[in-house]
């Protein structure tokens, strides 16, 4: 079940261009500055294009608000740009080297040299900037950003479906690696959980409260008449709070008070490890789909796929997302639920650099670009001479050789990746040597998360995560509240949970959850985790 608010799809292509699909946030603000990051994060793009092209092994995470496609195919053509250049110079190079050797002087060659450095250069950042003025500035001569994409030999039909399916997560299961299911999500900032019993409510609820309440009333908790409990399923509280979700929050809510940006969907998370086990046919590589997972909510298992609402909410044009997790389980007459807030800040600073760029590429600005890379060659070619070091760990040279190499290694690599996750064989033969090879493809973090920065750029983004993660808990627990009074259960468990939630001091002790500060919380990482740092200027 998913309920989602319309966007604006790109327009028709002109004739000519490569066909592309219209996906429902190609046009958001945050793939146009995901876009330009990789163009000016040479770190940020090298991480783009490992994840989603060479390692089609693991599962893409799921989108919040942005279109890998996109970002894959700008990452695709700002390396095909740094290519170029490096061609150019190197067969440059060479071609001199020879010449040098025979009828040309060294110090022509030489001068030569500088021009090709400076020429690959200047030429590089021109097209750069007419990309990020044009194509990737929010409005421009042309119209500005529309949602297209620059077209890639390596960027298949076969691998955009598969980036685009995995990315909607349109079958409603998630594959998550490692330890951490809400994958692509962000930081936690708040966690709580209850368990309700599920008591019938009093036949009189006033005559029952005055039992309990009057001094010496006496009458004990099972001798209060009850109606019976109308059975439900996990299902059905879980379809009514998210369409009572949608119905206030959007559908019903005066224009000028709805959410816009809100998204409500069913999703189930679960791992992905495949095994190199030939015994199991020809699907032993294939991840399972829905129909492939046993009709068991919430098993107690390695390979479990637990469903849990997903309620998210996309602010700023999507570049502040806030996002809510809630999981209901029955178990002995009692309902469980779990509620879990995650948030992704805004995109990194640099990148809203392209909103910054003029509107024309005019004389003035050539001439500017010109006499930077005239500064530049000395240095790119004490870099070019010191190449062959790159593959030196960056602890082992000195701190002015690696602000040279900086430009050829690629920036900083803003993410550590980890395929398998390997433990020590303690067993008496070493058996481990004898199991099936496995590799965890389940998705380990989006290209939006690598992005993201450490603290807010805006006041107002702090306090507008804050707001929609209590407005949706508030929704929330009223929702919870109405179907368990539509069920006939006891509500009086409920409120208390409900006091203690949204105004109680003791909720830690009570819920077991990380709930300290009400209001905001900055989970189980702590003040000191980049969650904890948003508040800083």
């Amino acid at each position: 079940m998913s309920t989602q608010a319309p966007h604006r799809n790109p327009p028709v292509p002109p004739p000519g261009a490569p066909p592309q699909v219209a996906r429902a946030y190609a046009r958001t603000k945050a793939t146009r500055l995901l876009s330009a990051g990789t163009y000016l994060d040479p770190g940020y793009r090298r991480d783009v294009i490992r994840e989603l092209l060479h390692r089609r092994f693991r599962v893409v995470a799921p989108s919040y608000g942005y279109d890998a496609v996109s970002v894959l195919a700008h990452a695709l053509a700002a390396r095909r740009l740094r290519r170029i250049q490096r061609g150019v110079v190197a067969g440059s190079a060479v071609a001199l080297l020879l010449l040098a050797i025979g009828p040309l002087s060294v110090f022509v060659a030489a001068q030569l040299m500088f021009w090709v450095l400076w020429g690959s250069a200047y030429l590089r950042r021109v097209v750069t900037l007419h990309i990020l003025m044009t194509r990737l500035k929010e409005t421009g001569p042309d119209g500005g950003f529309d949602g297209s994409y620059p077209a890639n030999t390596k960027l298949t039909d076969a691998l955009i479906d598969k980036i685009d399916g995995e990315q909607g997560s349109h079958g409603g299961l998630v594959f998550y690696g490692g330890f951490r299911p809400f994958v692509g999500a962000g930081l936690p900032l708040r966690d709580w959980a209850n368990a309700q019993l599920l008591l019938g409510a009093p036949w009189n609820r006033l005559a029952a409260r005055k039992d309990f309440e009057l001094p010496g009333a006496g009458r004990d908790l099972d001798e209060v008449e009850r109606k019976p409990v109308l059975p439900f399923t996990v299902h059905d509280i879980t379809s009514y709070v998210a369409a009572r979700m949608g119905a206030e929050l959007r559908e019903e809510a005066r224009r000028d008070e709805r959410i816009e940006g809100l998204t409500v969907e069913q999703r189930r998370y679960t791992t992905a490890i495949r095994t190199n086990d030939r015994t199991l046919g020809a699907g032993w590589s294939r991840l399972p789909g829905l129909g492939d997972l046993p009709d068991v909510h919430w098993r107690e298992d390695y390979d479990a796929a637990r469903e849990y609402l997903c309620v998210r909410v996309g602010s700023w044009n999507e570049e502040l997302v806030t996002s809510i997790f809630v999981g209901f389980d029955l178990k002995g007459d009692t309902l469980h639920t779990e509620f879990y807030t995650y948030v992704l800040g805004p995109l990194v600073r640099e990148f809203h650099l392209v909103d910054r760029l003029p509107n024309s590429f005019d004389r003035r600005l050539a001439v500017r670009i010109a006499w930077d890379m005239v500064k530049a060659v000395p240095s790119r070619c004490a870099a070019l001479c010191l190449w062959p070091l790159r593959a030196f760990p960056e602890r082992f040279l000195p701190e002015r050789v690696r602000r040279l190499l900086r430009p050829w290694r690629g920036g900083r690599s803003t993410i550590e990746f980890t395929t398998v996750g390997v433990t020590a064989d303690t067993s008496e033969f070493r058996l481990a040597r004898y199991a099936n090879a496995s590799v965890d493809c389940g998705a380990l973090t989006s290209v939006r998360e690598m992005a993201t920065s450490d603290t807010y750029h805006h006041f107002f983004q702090k306090t507008d995560a804050l707001k929609y993660s209590q407005i949706v808990e508030r929704r929330l627990l009223q929702g919870i509240r109405q179907f368990l009074d539509e069920h006939q259960v006891d509500l009086a468990d409920h409120d208390r949970a409900q006091t203690n939630i949204l105004f109680g001091d003791n909720s830690q002790a009570i819920f077991g959850g990380h709930n300290e500060n009400f209001g905001y919380n900055y989970g189980p990482q702590g003040p000191d985790s980049p969650a904890g740092r948003r508040d800083q200027p």
